[in-house]
């Protein structure tokens, strides 16, 4: 008898912090989720364009190309993927980031610090959508 297996979905890791996006990884591929990471948002768009991820998780601040340029250059049909974004502090409040994502399509912006709980519970209703 053959049996199939259900493909693992795909997640993006996007951000500067190399701690913060292993840390992450490990906990999202021990929930069963194919990670792969990316320190800059160029080679997040070149990834998403190569093969295409379910979820891309990014931090908005980023140099050159950010987070938001992220979700508006990819965040088109009809193989969008979903995102959820991170914040960290900066001297704009993140209600206005959280406006903007939500402009773009973003539904999620999870402000820094989070537990990594937090993360996985939201890639998981993210997903469930």
């Amino acid at each position: 008898m053959i049996e199939f297996t259900k493909p693992r979905r795909r997640i993006l890791l996007v951000d500067q912090d190399i701690d913060l996006r292993v840390g992450l990884g490990l906990m999202l591929t021990c929930a069963g989720y194919e990670v792969q990471h990316a320190s800059a948002g160029i080679d997040a768009i070149a990834m998403q364009r190569h093969k295409a991820f379910d979820v891309i998780v990014a931090e908005i601040l980023m140099p050159e190309t950010d987070g938001l340029q992220i979700l508006a250059t990819l965040n088109r049909p009809p193989a969008a993927p979903k995102f959820v974004l991170l914040s960290r502090q900066s001297r704009v409040p993140a209600e206005v980031f959280l406006r903007m994502a939500h402009h773009l399509g973003a539904r999620h912006v999870i402000p820094k610090p989070f537990p990594p709980e937090l993360l996985l519970a939201t890639v998981r209703q993210v997903l469930a959508e």
